[in-house]
């Protein structure tokens, strides 16, 4: 094993033991606070550094904006579900964008207030689904996290066997169509499996809010590439060695986390 391969299984293996006792272990006020860490915090630095905030002081600025907006669902607790809102429109824009991006537009490096301001239709909605997440069920934060590593990994291993067309080309040249679909169909055995540990009472429900979800993974990873991409960056960071930044790691849960969450409690399918 040579050694960036060794220092990503050791850093992989670290965070995995991290979540799992965090999210089971933690009492839900400890655990808001290491998420907003996470999220708002350390991956409000990365995308402030990914957006044209080219010095502490600005990136400090950035996120000391988006804490003290962090502050309003805390607060005012019934505003959190106007902020997941928020955040299921936002990605439904931002599959737009994704469909219509084209490497060499102007667009963003234009404007570049349009992926700043993204910062917080993104990062502070998907800290209070998780909050929220984390307080009905531990179990549900789990859940997710495992479908979409779960999607991403069915995707990368079909991908590698069968794939032939391209996903996304201008944005992950990896990525392809048979790889996406790989991918779901992990997706769907998981959520059978999750529907009956989880005792859902509408499966057909829940299966199906957990395809929208993997798809929705996809999304995050590609929007993340744009954002990367527009930077000139490989990797959002470097604060986990072998696997670059926090963004890099929880793209495809912050995409997800606002549209599970309102689909949970929308669905009423928890008995």
């Amino acid at each position: 094993m040579d050694e960036a391969l060794k220092q990503r299984v050791i850093t992989g293996a670290i965070l995995i033991i991290a979540v799992l006792l965090g999210v089971t272990l933690l009492p839900n006020t400890f655990f808001s606070i290491v998420a907003l860490i996470a999220f708002v915090s350390l991956g409000g630095w990365e995308w402030a550094r990914m957006v044209g905030c080219d010095d502490d002081k600005s990136r400090g600025i950035f996120v000391t904006i988006l804490l003290l907006v962090s502050i309003i669902p805390i607060l005012w607790h019934d505003s959190r579900w106007i902020f997941i809102a928020v955040g299921v429109i936002a990605w439904g824009v931002a599959l737009v964008l994704l469909a219509t991006y084209e490497q060499g537009m102007s667009l963003y490096k234009n404007n570049k207030w349009i992926l700043r301001i993204a910062a917080f239709l993104v990062l502070i909605p998907a800290w209070s689904a998780l909050v929220i997440l984390h307080q009905q069920r531990p179990a549900l934060v789990l859940y997710l996290i495992f479908l979409v590593a779960i999607a991403d990994s069915g995707a990368y291993f079909t991908g590698k066997a069968m794939g032939k067309n391209k996903l996304a080309p201008e944005l992950s040249p990896g990525k392809t169509r048979e790889g996406m679909l790989g991918g779901l169909v992990g997706a769907v055995i998981w959520s059978v499996l999750g529907a009956w540990y989880l005792g859902i009472s509408d499966w057909f429900y829940f299966i199906f809010l957990s395809l929208a979800v993997a798809i929705l993974s996809v999304a995050g990873d590609l929007f993340e590439s744009l954002i990367k991409r527009e930077a000139g960056k490989k990797d959002s960071g470097n604060i986990l060695p072998g696997h670059g930044g926090i963004l890099d790691r929880v793209d495809g849960l912050i995409a997800t986390l606002p549209l599970f969450t309102l689909g949970i409690f929308w669905g009423g399918v928890l008995t």
